[in-house]
């Protein structure tokens, strides 16, 4: 063999490997991506469960009551909007959850709530169940009662990683209206949403390319793309509404979700989350039990 052909067979040899390398990098990301959605999926799952076992032991009879609002997380502060998180509380028959009533003869006290993860930082809640026998401590009907029952000894933080929540009709505004089911029926069916972002995805978010004004604009992000480019970003603490390509995306709106438009300085973190939903049936339609 020549010098030349030993050459030729060394480029040709370079180009398939580096064929070879794309491919496999290729299927491996897939893979990864889809190992990662299918560990959301599984989290969500679970929840979702928790959620329905919950409501089919909904107290159906006179007394029982169901609350469906919100509450202030955290005060507005300057520049900043308040932070509300939701709440579904309601009473419970003890026969359909013997792990919180071993004996299924006491009505229990249930309460769906998202607290903030931290008291300073980030919008990263944390979606908390609360439970307890009806008439031993500070009843769930109580609004003060929020915070320090969801980090109580009844407490159980059923996922983290939460940017976004809602309980409801899904034609529901982002804003919450308290209401209140005592005496009437219950709705037939709720529908649980949740935003969160997880793994990599918060541990590295993508960032700011450069300072931007309070404006709709165009941005180059600097970072790890999203498994998928959701309808909303939280940029800071303000939520965005976004489209493009990444890692150039357009800010199609801002102030979503009651939050206030500001500057942001380059570098800053910009979360994608994830987005599940699921409908939940309610016993009897949401009907109450004729005593």
């Amino acid at each position: 063999m020549t010098l030349l052909e030993i050459m030729i067979a060394l480029l040709l040899l370079g180009i398939l490997s580096a064929f070879v390398i794309s491919v496999v990098d290729s299927v491996v990301g897939l893979w990864q991506q889809g190992e990662r959605r299918g560990r959301g999926d599984l989290v969500y799952a679970s929840v979702a469960e928790r959620l329905q076992s919950d409501l089919r032991a909904v107290h159906l009879g006179e007394r029982g009551w169901m609350i469906v609002d919100d509450y202030v997380a955290r005060p507005a502060t300057d520049g900043v909007a308040e932070w509300r998180l939701p709440r579904l509380r309601f009473l419970a028959s003890g026969s359909g959850l013997t792990a919180d009533d071993l004996k299924g003869d006491h009505a229990i006290e249930i309460m769906w709530v998202a607290i903030p993860e931290r008291a300073v930082g980030p919008r990263f809640a944390k979606l908390v169940r609360v439970a307890q026998v009806e008439g031993i401590g500070v009843s769930l009907t109580e609004d003060g009662a929020t915070i320090q029952s969801a980090r109580g000894a009844n407490a159980t933080t059923i996922v983290d990683g939460v940017l976004h929540l809602h309980f409801g009709s899904p034609s529901a505004s982002n804003r919450f209206v308290s209401e209140a089911y005592s005496g009437l029926n219950f709705p037939s069916s709720f529908e649980l949403q949740i935003a969160r972002v997880s793994g990599n995805s918060r541990k590295q978010p993508p960032r700011l390319d450069q300072a931007i004004g309070g404006e709709n604009t165009s941005v180059v992000l600097r970072g790890t793309a999203p498994l998928k480019m959701p309808s909303l970003a939280l940029i800071a603490d303000e939520w965005v509404g976004v489209t493009g390509t990444f890692p150039r995306i357009k800010f199609r709106s801002r102030a979503e979700r009651a939050t206030i438009a500001a500057s942001y300085d380059a570098r800053t973190l910009v979360y994608f989350p994830t987005a599940y939903s699921s409908r939940h049936l309610l016993l009897n339609q949401g009907r109450r039990l004729v005593q």
